[in-house]
């Protein structure tokens, strides 16, 4: 039901707004599958890339991305602790999500 003098109206992304979606979309997903299984993640960056879309660089730039901001993210939190040691220990947190950005952003497909 809508109520009178209500309007939420949301623009449609441009075609250029949705490909940076699209392309960040597809950085989440090869940064989430490379965790589990780099074979199948570089199968997936590859398959993206044959679609023509995007390149292959430009999909492991955005799982980079995805992987840094994660790991900001998590050093983020720990910035709020008050008590210096648990603050060390959530900066740990961070790790794995920055050795996964350089992992990726070390991978060679070809």
């Amino acid at each position: 039901m809508e109520e009178p003098g209500l309007s939420w109206l949301v623009p449609l992304p441009t075609a250029e707004q949705g490909a940076v979606i699209d392309l960040a979309g597809a950085g989440d997903q090869v940064a989430e599958l490379w965790r589990a299984d780099p074979a199948r993640a570089a199968a997936l960056v590859s398959e993206l890339a044959a679609g023509g879309e995007f390149t292959a660089a430009e999909v492991l730039d955005a799982a980079v991305e995805a992987a840094i901001g994660a790991g900001v993210l998590a050093l983020a939190d720990a910035g709020t602790a008050s008590d210096p040691s648990v603050m060390a220990e959530q900066c740990l947190e961070a790790v794995p999500y920055l050795v996964l950005a350089v992992a990726l952003a070390s991978a060679d497909l070809d």
